[in-house]
């Protein structure tokens, strides 16, 4: 069963954290749209999806710090 969690744990971090990193670059990249003086739906539309993909970051990262406290009770 442990080498279930580990197996979880690590691939919930990994897509956590990338997503994570990938939520925030798009979420920046919507504010120097901003601050550029794009459109507010360019700039709103970017930003909007930027921090969804950064929420699932949280998730995925979320469930790995679980399935870490799982591995450590069992081991």
């Amino acid at each position: 069963m442990e080498k279930k969690y580990r197996r979880l744990w690590f691939r919930n971090g990994a897509i956590g954290c990338t997503l994570i990193g990938a939520g925030l670059s798009v979420t920046l990249d919507a504010l120097a749209l901003r601050m550029d003086g794009a459109a507010w739906w360019a700039w709103g539309a970017e930003g909007t999806a930027g921090l969804i993909v950064f929420m699932a970051g949280l998730a995925f990262f979320g469930d790995a710090v679980r399935y870490r406290v799982h591995m450590d009770r069992e081991g």
